[in-house]
């Protein structure tokens, strides 16, 4: 889906006042109204102001839309244009509905209005036919742990909903959402009922969170990493160690000498896909503090066993 910037379309500012907005709005159809003016060029910027001038001289859809246009801007900021692509993350809290079938309003403007504003634009009629609500999408951003060990997390949802006058104003919601153990990015959390409210009294659509991952926390390949602290001796020695991975816990053999930073590699063991991706852990050594019993003196006896033979300070030379 593409960005409309309507402030753009009609040749105005951002803080542009509402005269303002009905003469350039009153200039352009002088121009581009297909009576007066019959090219296909003409016809379709009259469609793209028509549409502006409904969401700018309506004071709650002009709110909800400088929101939107504020996120997109500071996102693309200073190379996006208008039509730039919207960013993955431009819609995240802000819940929107489909696109409306024939008939319904919004029809004949583009799908950046109606995935905004959908058949809701209006109030809704008293006698209105019964229907079910839109269902709705936002993007949610996780942290890569949240996948690997699942979470709850609250989510503030901004939403056109409809006054005590039937008009649409800009509400927000706070949801509690379940975020399931090994989901992957791209997937869809779905919240039964919690989409656009149905028309004459019937059911509402659902809400879908669609997952995205917080920049840096995986690799395109759907790998996960995460640290793997061990004890000075199971790096030494080598030892089985147990690691949580998104498919549950598993067993990991390290292997002696494992130095600090090395990084294992399970096969598989990420997040789910086809193929899916791997585990990577990084070694941490964590060395015992002194002030634990028995620690002082074993540092001791392992200073005088080993301090001729082991240099550590030459050793990092020699690299």
């Amino acid at each position: 889906m593409r960005f409309e910037d309507y402030y753009e379309v009609m040749g105005l500012k951002p803080d542009a006042d509402g005269p303002a907005i009905k003469q350039a709005y009153r200039r352009l159809a002088r121009l581009n109204h297909p009576d007066l003016n019959s090219s296909a060029q003409a016809h379709a910027l009259m469609v793209k102001v028509n549409e502006a001038y409904e969401v700018l001289s309506d004071p709650q859809r002009r709110a909800a839309y400088d929101g939107v246009r504020r996120r997109h801007r500071a996102r693309n900021a200073p190379t996006a244009g208008v039509g730039d692509d919207m960013a993955s993350d431009w819609q995240q809290g802000f819940r929107f509905a489909g696109a409306p079938s024939a008939g319904r309003t919004g029809e004949g403007f583009s799908d950046f209005f109606t995935s905004m504003f959908g058949r809701a634009a209006k109030p809704e009629r008293a006698d209105a036919k019964p229907e079910r609500g839109s269902d709705e999408h936002i993007t949610l951003t996780i942290d890569a742990a949240d996948a690997l060990q699942g979470a709850v997390r609250s989510v503030t949802v901004r939403t056109l909903a409809p006054d005590e006058q039937g008009h649409r104003a800009v509400t927000l919601r706070r949801l509690q959402v379940q975020i399931p153990k090994g989901i992957a990015a791209g997937q869809h959390i779905r919240l039964t009922g919690q989409g656009a409210a149905g028309v004459g009294g019937a059911a509402a659509g659902d809400l879908y969170l669609e997952v995205q991952f917080k920049q840096g926390a995986l690799t395109q390949s759907r790998d996960v990493h995460q640290a793997l602290p061990l004890a000075p001796w199971e790096a030494a020695l080598g030892a089985e160690v147990d690691a949580t991975t998104p498919a549950g816990p598993v067993s990991v053999s390290v292997p002696p000498d494992t130095p600090h930073g090395k990084r294992l590699r399970l096969k598989g063991r990420g997040l789910g896909g086809e193929p899916a991706g791997d585990m990577v852990l990084a070694v941490e050594v964590v060395l015992p503090p002194s002030t634990l019993p028995g620690a002082r003196a074993a540092y001791t006896a392992m200073a005088r066993s080993l301090e001729k033979d082991f240099k550590p300070r030459a050793a990092a030379a020699d690299h």
